[in-house]
């Protein structure tokens, strides 16, 4: 199937919400809204229920990961990949804080990821908070660069040559898993519930664009969405489906998906 298989990752119950799994005709659910332990943080059981539920699963598809407070799941589908890889995480947080307390989380799963997987190589950030400690970064980690979302420049309709000379730093030939949070794009595209960027969709499309120009992609997942818990009315659900919706149509031009 490759990636014209979407998984829809339900844990909070957005996804029915916005009507996600009926707009994506096909897509299959893999529901572990019973599982205990994984708001933001996950336990050492949920992540194991975790593991097995997407153990027969596709790689190669689009996983859709419900809100930020669950994106420690690319974690999951990172520790799958068996060759030289690199991760292109479009977020506007780069989640490479310590583990608090040993646990996996959703600030702390990169820095997990990237520390732990012998074949994770390098790690590209695109869209961080420039108001964030991002220095130790490059000084701590070897293969990690990140560009803030000032990088992005205020052409909304276009890349920033910051942005494409950091891309020409990617391995050559280096196959890329893709990670997206909505919280890269500015309020005009995503509601959530995190401070957020200013990432327009057509720059996220060249963004990807370029990459799946010159890489093999190897999955991809999308998280970012607002919950009615959290606060969602009708028009926010609204905004995020028109948003996932637009994500999709972007990967079936790239990928097929």
């Amino acid at each position: 199937m490759g990636f014209s298989e979407h998984l829809i990752m339900n844990l909070s119950g957005v996804y029915a919400d916005e009507g996600l799994d009926k707009a994506i005709e096909g897509s299959r659910v893999i529901d572990l809204s019973a599982l205990d332990g994984t708001n933001c943080f996950c336990d050492e059981e949920s992540a194991a229920r975790i593991r097995s539920s997407i153990a027969d699963l596709p790689l190669e598809a689009v996983h859709w990961i419900d809100s930020g407070d669950y994106h420690y799941i690319s974690r999951f589908w990172l520790e799958r990949i068996d060759e030289p890889f690199a991760l292109l995480l479009v977020d506007h947080h780069p989640d490479m804080h310590e583990s608090a307390f040993g646990a996996l989380s959703c600030g702390s799963w990169a820095r997990d990821a990237f520390t732990s997987l012998e074949k994770f190589s390098q790690l590209l950030m695109v869209g961080i908070n420039p108001d964030l400690e991002l220095e130790f970064l490059d000084l701590m980690f070897d293969g990690v660069l990140a560009a803030t979302k000032e990088d992005l420049g205020r052409n909304d309709s276009a890349l920033s040559e910051d942005v494409r000379e950091m891309l020409l730093l990617l391995e050559p030939r280096i196959p890329v898993y893709i990670s997206i949070d909505k919280d890269a794009l500015s309020t005009s595209y995503a509601a959530t519930d995190w401070d957020q960027g200013n990432m327009s969709l057509r720059q996220l499309e060249l963004l990807l664009g370029e990459v799946a120009s010159k890489h093999r992609i190897i999955g991809v997942d999308i998280c970012g969405e607002l919950t009615r818990e959290k606060g969602a009315e009708a028009a926010e659900l609204e905004l995020n489906l028109k948003t996932n919706l637009a994500i999709k149509a972007i990967l079936e031009s790239l990928l097929g998906a």
